[in-house]
């Protein structure tokens, strides 16, 4: 297990699990967290774009530098800037159904979002604080380049009609990321403090399109799902999450992770249990009491569950349901780290 925890990728690593109570179905607890400030998680730091800074064969000077200038320009038109509430709810509607992600931001002015007495210690260095949030905004243009079916915005909150627009998006510390569907928030990150993690992970969490892990929103797809035709050997997961539930957030890049590492090992899929009365009901009826919970199938059949969001324990558990049934595990990804060699020294 070991050696899967450590080759996993580095939008797969998890920091802090915590939730959210919700009616029917609550939020698995944070283990306890010390109040002083700590480093944000790295963990789901975007890999820098390095393909940009390469010359491409063939290419002079010239045109590497008009190439590098194009790409830029690409990167800053995928964010809207907008500057009122009137803006952002017709950029709102012109997305319809598509993920909408919107950065609060000021100039000025970079909270912590850890609680009052922090922040009084996070705004000694005014100077340090405002190079935090100048940086994000880099990892906001990526995200969206790298993100074509979501939408970006930033609404600058600097001016009069900015504060207006804060103040009916509910919206007092800065910076603070959104994420919207359908006219309606899902969920918000409030401070600088881990906000590019958030992003990343909340991109991938409620963008709904990632291939490998199959959506499921009616009884009639959980029944096709664990019921369909494949290897006895292979493990079916589903993981039921809530919308707003940052412990539900968190844990996905990991289901992510294992269902491109477990291929022919594992299947995922997801029910998100708050979208409709439907998935409610469905939720009461698997007897999931709280999120995320982990359930295991093999030929249809329910053969164990997982509650928590802890990635070494959701790995264990699969291995264990594994190993129970005499499957082998796979081999290691071609990206675990290999043990070094010892040089020799010459005489």
């Amino acid at each position: 297990m070991e050696v899967w925890a450590a080759s996993l990728s580095a939008q797969s690593l998890l920091c802090r699990q915590c939730g959210l109570r919700r009616e029917g179905v609550r939020s698995v607890p944070s283990t306890a967290r010390s109040t002083l400030w700590r480093p944000p998680c790295r963990g789901a730091r975007l890999a820098p774009l390095r393909a940009a800074s390469l010359n491409t064969e063939g290419e002079t000077p010239k045109q590497v530098k008009e190439r590098r200038l194009r790409e830029s320009q690409q990167v800053e038109e995928r964010v809207q800037v907008i500057f009122s509430y009137d803006e952002f709810r017709q950029q709102l509607q012109q997305a319809g159904h598509q993920l909408v992600v919107l950065d609060v931001e000021s100039s000025d002015t970079c909270d912590s979002g850890l609680g009052e007495e922090p922040e009084l210690h996070w705004r000694e260095d005014r100077v340090a604080a405002l190079e935090r949030c100048a940086g994000v905004k880099h990892v906001f243009q990526r995200t969206a380049r790298d993100s074509p079916d979501v939408t970006f915005l930033t609404l600058e909150a600097d001016t009069d009609e900015g504060q207006q627009a804060c103040d009916q998006l509910g919206v007092k510390v800065l910076p603070t990321l959104q994420f919207w569907r359908d006219g309606a928030k899902l969920w918000e990150h409030r401070g600088i403090v881990e906000l590019d993690q958030d992003l990343t992970e909340g991109v991938l969490y409620y963008r709904g399109s990632d291939q490998q892990v199959q959506e499921l929103t009616s009884r009639a797809d959980l029944d096709a799902f664990v019921n369909a035709a494949r290897d006895e050997r292979v493990l079916t997961v589903v993981a039921v999450t809530a919308t707003g539930v940052r412990a539900c957030v968190r844990v996905f890049p990991a289901v992510v992770a294992l269902a491109k590492s477990f291929a022919g090992y594992a299947v995922f899929g997801r029910l998100l249990y708050d979208t409709s009365p439907d998935t409610g009901k469905l939720a009461a009826q698997l007897n999931v009491v709280e999120v995320p919970t982990f359930l295991f199938y093999r030929e249809g059949r329910l053969v164990g569950r997982q509650v928590g969001a802890s990635r070494a324990d959701l790995i264990g558990q699969i291995l264990a349901q594994q190993n129970a049934a005499g499957v082998a595990p796979p081999p290691p990804p071609k990206t675990a780290a290999r043990p070094r060699r010892k040089m020799m020294r010459s005489v």
